[in-house]
């Protein structure tokens, strides 16, 4: 029997590493973690919860897309006017913010998964985007633009693969997460419709630098958004704790006992074909970023303000991402993105074709809305299928999904610059619609499709235990 005072002197260190490892906890039974939530108010609660990450991952994306739609009407005029250079090098400029994406977009993810934090790489993107908008502002030489434009993309790396990652941290993989990321890409999508608008409007009265100043203020108030949550992938103890205290059942949570790389990740026949799908659905859309100014300059005579009216046509369709997040887990998330790409085909060439004004918006809102149901359900899907092997690589498949983006941002307007020069916009139109009737296969079939021709699975991202993989 063992002596009362052992007892006692192991219930007193017990109830000290209790208070040094998890000071919120008062009571652990059968792995159910009870919080004092008397001891918070309602605002650091608030901090807390699953609202305050869905709010900071809206406000992020909104305010890198509105500085991103400020720039899309400007930046044309800029280098046509103010530094004389044609098409071409419009093209290479919008490129250039998919190598910054590019080239930082790993990094961050990388680092956060392996350092398990959100929040720095935020601020960090927050710092980044208000420098490279003030940059705008001063630059007087090509080589200036570009280095902007290329810091830019790196901030969008930060915020979109830490944001998209904090989601699935919070939501897990189920039903629930699409509907999140739906959501938030509605915020995305004010972003790019404000952006245009208010950059038509402060380029037009108040001259070329206001609308990057204007942007630089716009991310330092996010700057201080992100400062506000609390780091969200240490939360899942007070996600459960709420679970029980709300008596609703807690989300589909990984364990995060994968250890998964992004090699291994990119071995993936479905998560491989998804980001092809991406790198099609960019290039389209971005294809038409330098392209269209151009083009409603030239046959319209359309200022900048009018042009970028009409590019909001675009965006406006995308507030049906969040519909498109749930149905697609009813249709099926691969015939989603099949469906969104033949339609992404039919709607291209479309936009060449009107010959007044205010008609351009008519086909403009169907390519909008051809884009949101292609691309919003390649968002859960990649969660998915990092859940079903473990977890704890969401940050590293979105950095994949951010990366296959920046490429067809890059590809897109470089390959629209050329065949406007050379085939005019209906030529670059036809082109983009017949790259997105290529991958449309592809789109509609998962890997089982594969199996079932080759006799075997194209890929198997290892398991981590051992004994598995021995059998």
């Amino acid at each position: 029997m063992i002596p009362s005072h052992e007892v006692a002197e192991n219930e007193s260190i017990r109830s000290i590493n209790s208070e040094v490892n998890t000071p919120l906890l008062v009571e652990e039974s059968r792995n159910e973690p009870q919080i004092d939530f008397s001891r918070y108010g309602r605002f650091a609660i608030f901090r807390r919860s699953k609202a305050a990450v869905i709010c900071v991952t809206a406000v992020t994306l909104f305010l890198d897309m509105i500085v991103y739609g400020i720039v899309v009407p400007i930046l044309p005029l800029l280098v046509h006017e103010r530094l004389g250079m044609d098409a071409k090098a419009i093209g290479f400029l919008f490129g250039c913010y998919a190598i910054g994406l590019l080239g930082a977009t790993p990094i961050f993810a990388i680092l956060s998964d392996r350092h398990h934090t959100r929040k720095i790489p935020m601020l960090f993107g927050m710092a980044s985007l208000g420098t490279c908008t003030l940059l705008f502002g001063v630059s007087t030489a090509y080589w200036q633009l570009v280095l902007a434009r290329i810091a830019q993309g790196a901030s969008g790396g930060a915020s979109w693969t830490i944001s998209l990652a904090m989601l699935a941290d919070r939501f897990g993989s189920g039903r629930k997460l699409g509907l999140v990321m739906g959501t938030v890409l509605s915020a995305n999508t004010l972003g790019f419709i404000t952006g245009p608008l208010v950059g038509g409007i402060l380029y037009k009265y108040w001259g070329p630098t206001a609308p990057f100043v204007f942007c630089a203020a716009l991310s330092f108030i996010g700057f201080l958004v992100v400062c506000t949550i609390v780091e969200p992938i240490h939360l899942k103890e007070w996600d459960r704790a709420i679970s029980i205290r709300s008596g609703e059942p807690l989300e589909d949570m990984e364990s995060e006992s994968g250890h998964l790389s992004m090699l291994s990740l990119m071995k993936e026949y479905n998560i491989v074909t998804i980001c092809l799908t991406v790198i099609v659905a960019a290039s389209v859309f971005s294809g038409i970023e330098p392209t269209l100014p151009i083009h409603l300059h030239e046959k319209f005579n359309a200022d900048a303000s009018q042009i970028g009216l009409v590019y909001v046509s675009v965006v406006v369709p995308t507030f049906i991402s969040p519909l498109v997040g749930y149905l697609s887990y009813t249709i099926g998330q691969r015939n989603m993105v099949g469906i969104g790409m033949t339609l992404t085909a039919a709607a291209s060439p479309l936009i060449a074709l009107p010959n007044k004004l205010w008609i351009e918006a008519i086909p403009l809102l169907f390519f909008g809305a051809t884009y949101s149901i292609a691309i919003t359900p390649t968002l859960p899907l990649l969660g998915q299928e990092v859940a079903k092997n473990g977890g704890g690589a969401y940050g590293q498949v979105y950095a994949l999904w951010n990366m296959a983006y920046s490429i067809g941002m890059f590809v897109g307007p470089v390959v629209a610059g050329l065949m406007l020069e050379y085939y005019r916009f209906l030529g670059a139109m036809l082109a983009f619609s017949l790259i997105s009737l290529c991958i449309v296969p592809l789109s509609f079939l998962p890997s089982s499709w594969l199996d079932r021709c080759t006799g075997s699975r194209y890929s198997r991202i290892p398991s981590d235990d051992p004994i598995e993989e021995e059998i």
